[in-house]
């Protein structure tokens, strides 16, 4: 802790007045002589800074953009789990040449839940569809893949613009286990899976989209806590413990968490980017609203919460979509 040196710029002429200088100009003052020198933590001299500037980093209010013509996401996250008696046979017959733990071709689909955004152009707000999710005991890999691919189809002859598949590492794994489904069962894969490159007009991964070999991929979890954004209900490494336990109740609630917060990240991008004429805040609001009108557990509360503190009181949930 330092010892508190408030100096206010004489020369400093921006019209917004210096807010933590005159927060803590006003604590100083009730501070009695007894308790001794008030003291500032160094970790908050970067929160004065910021306050302290004249134009705030948040543009809630920023108007919408011109948008010429109507546009689809469709958000979607997977889990799995590995298939080990075929993982065993492949080291049986490979031997010491085997790689030595399961990787993706011996994944299987248990959950899946996907999320379609319409971004109409004369529209303020999106239009949010429910929280779809499917998984076991009561579905298996293909109940789950036929699903997801009809939803794909039926997303993109809605509009002129196909829709686009959004994810968070999806080419890393989610894509290409697609594949083999695909393969294994004959099907024509939906549009937005064709093409397998990472530069597909019909897909955005956003993992790879921030990815560079120096700086290398983040976590979706470090995405979100660096832009001070709601978090995942649990860690990662307990999906597989859950879906082991067959808790997939609450694999599902992880699941689509991922995808609600994927959803999130990529409207403040495409918003950021003009690609869509809605605000990220406005987009923000429309899909958290329509998340939290799932069951209330302890997770959906705590979001209703952060959308209070962070983005005012819910109104009116008018973004019904699909």
């Amino acid at each position: 802790a330092w010892p508190a040196v408030l100096c206010r710029d004489p020369d400093r002429r921006d019209p917004a007045a210096p807010l933590i200088f005159e927060h803590t100009s006003n604590i100083l003052s009730k501070w009695p002589a007894s308790r001794g020198p008030f003291r500032i933590h160094k970790q908050d001299i970067f929160s004065m800074l910021i306050l302290d500037r004249p134009r705030s980093l948040i543009n809630q209010n920023r108007p919408p953009l011109a948008q010429k013509t109507d546009k689809t996401i469709v958000v979607a996250d997977f889990e799995f789990l590995s298939d080990w008696r075929k993982f065993e046979d492949y080291r049986a017959k490979d031997g010491d040449a085997a790689h030595w733990k399961p990787r993706w071709p011996f994944g299987y689909i248990v959950c899946a839940s996907w999320v379609v955004i319409d971004f109409p152009a004369a529209a303020d707000k999106p239009e949010v569809s429910h929280f779809y999710s499917l998984s076991q005991p009561n579905n298996d890999q293909t109940d789950i893949v036929e699903v997801f691919f009809r939803t794909l189809e039926q997303a993109s002859s809605n509009n002129a613009e196909p829709a686009r598949l959004v994810t968070w590492g999806g080419d890393l794994k989610d894509i290409a286990a697609l594949h083999l489904v695909a393969q294994r069962r004959e099907w024509i894969l939906p549009p937005q899976l064709r093409n397998t490159s990472p530069h597909c007009p019909q897909r955005l991964d956003l993992c790879q989209f921030y990815y560079h070999r120096e700086l290398e991929g983040v976590h979706l979890s470090e995405f979100l806590q660096a832009q001070d954004l709601p978090v995942k209900p649990n860690r990662p490494t307990k999906v597989a413990d859950f879906a082991s336990d067959g808790n997939w109740k609450a694999v599902e609630e992880h699941c689509a968490a991922d995808v609600m917060l994927t959803a999130i990240l990529a409207v403040r991008h495409l918003a950021s980017t003009a690609q869509i004429g809605q605000t990220g805040k406005k987009c923000t609001e429309a899909i958290l609203d329509r998340f939290c009108n799932r069951s209330p557990t302890s997770y959906t509360r705590y979001l209703q919460k952060w959308r209070k503190e962070n983005l005012g009181y819910r109104g009116t949930l008018t973004c019904r979509g699909r």
